[in-house]
């Protein structure tokens, strides 16, 4: 019984961490420049007795910009590692197009997570396609120094995206048949940017169209009886 229960939580946890991380570089880096984000939160549940609060889901992302427009990023689950669950992931974002005066820009992410469970042996592996539009406001000048090193000038941004996360098994636990292989996500997000740091904050909402009727968890949506909403609060430092 002990396993059992052991195998139930590490599989649904792995499920929520794979569905319900925040959005990684909307926008790309620079060229040959890097950063690293620690993010933290979850879909909001009832926890009955205690609160409603968000799960607070942690990972851990890096990130490098091949060009102006390519940068690719991994990160790292660890409250999964907790639970006996390693998680990864990994993915590119693109920078589809940008106004001349880098105020506005569409992008696209294309990623994937995958979680391995070590006490029971289970691998799951979840595609994951998202597509942004961020607008940038309150320009910051830089200094001299940084525009004769080709800095970019810093701004506050707000995004909004869509998503969708793939799942490739068709059977689900309990040998149940798989009935939802395609779960949309939609997000609005605010960077307060300095030089080199980000303080990120995010709400999403997820798989706003599929039941979250009979469930292990109460979660608590803008949709009423359909997915979640997520929250999240995530600090990033470029270097």
């Amino acid at each position: 019984m002990y396993v059992y229960k052991l195998y139930t939580l590490t599989i649904l946890i792995a499920v929520l961490m794979a569905s319900c991380g925040p959005a990684r570089f909307v926008e790309p880096l620079e060229r040959k420049q890097n950063a690293v984000s620690v993010d933290l939160g979850g879909p909001v549940v009832e926890v009955p007795g205690v609160a409603t609060t968000p799960l607070p889901f942690s990972l851990i992302t890096y990130g490098r910009g091949l060009s102006h427009r390519l940068t690719l990023h991994g990160s790292w689950y660890t409250t999964a590692a907790v639970f006996g669950v390693a998680q990864i992931g990994g993915g590119a974002t693109y920078g589809l197009w940008k106004s001349e005066n880098e105020k506005h820009g569409f992008t696209s992410m294309l990623g994937f997570t995958s979680a391995f469970d070590v006490f029971e042996n289970n691998f799951k592996f979840w595609p994951q396609l998202d597509a942004h539009y961020f607008l940038k406001y309150d320009l910051k000048k830089l200094k001299q120094d940084d525009l004769l090193t080709n800095g970019r000038s810093v701004a506050n941004m707000l995004y909004f995206g869509v998503g969708t996360w793939y799942e490739l098994d068709r059977v689900k636990a309990h040998n149940e048949k798989q009935e939802d292989f395609v779960l949309p996500m939609i997000n609005v997000g605010h960077d307060l940017n300095w030089k080199n740091w980000t303080l990120k904050t995010e709400i999403k909402l997820l798989a706003p169209f599929n039941s979250n009727k009979n469930v292990v968890l109460d979660y608590k949506s803008l949709t009423g009886e359909s997915g979640a909403v997520g929250v999240y609060l995530g600090v990033l430092k470029k270097f």
